[in-house]
């Protein structure tokens, strides 16, 4: 029974001397990103904060965005930051073709569509999923960040809030990944 224990102790310490050295390995060696050039996604939330900051870090890497926000305003403020980033992107190249030796990219149809949605209303998802599926084409990333903060203490919280907090920061995600 006690080479077992002993037995069981060294295998857990050659595992766990395992893992870090995987880890390091993977630090030292990166792996290739996945390329989200040309695919469409789906950013919920995308009018601020998070939402805003994931639709430009998309834009920088030319994914074709389709922003989600209950705001048509600071949706469409987004969608010009993130126009402003494919105009950067699609800079004109010199007169001669080339970069460095390597012969011109094709150009870069840059796209970026708005839609109001309130992810906390069922309905609201599924008719604003199925018109981006006719207008742009079917999801390939969803980034399902809309959420609720109310920055209360749950007891001092009033109860619409409670509930649609629980609506959009729960609820929504099954409406959406469903659609």
């Amino acid at each position: 029974m006690r080479m077992m224990i002993i037995a069981e102790f060294f295998l857990v310490i050659l595992k766990v001397l395992w893992a870090f050295v995987t880890a390091g390995a993977k630090w030292i060696v990166r792996p290739k990103e996945k390329s989200v050039a040309g695919q469409v996604c789906v950013i919920t939330g995308a009018g601020s904060g998070l939402g805003r900051l994931f639709a430009k870090e998309f834009a920088r890497r030319r994914a074709v965005l389709v922003l989600w926000d209950i705001n048509s305003q600071s949706n469409e403020e987004t969608a010009e930051m993130v126009r402003e980033i494919y105009r950067e992107l699609d800079s004109p190249m010199p007169k001669d073709g080339t970069v460095g030796g390597v012969g011109e990219v094709p150009p870069f149809q840059p796209q970026v569509y708005t839609y109001v949605c309130d992810v906390g209303k069922r309905e609201s998802v599924y008719m604003t999923a199925e018109k981006v599926r006719r207008e742009v084409g079917e999801v390939d990333i969803l980034i399902n960040n809309a959420g609720v903060v109310s920055g209360h203490h749950l007891l001092e919280c009033p109860d619409e809030l409670i509930e649609r907090t629980l609506v959009v920061n729960c609820h929504a995600h099954f409406w959406v990944s469903r659609k």
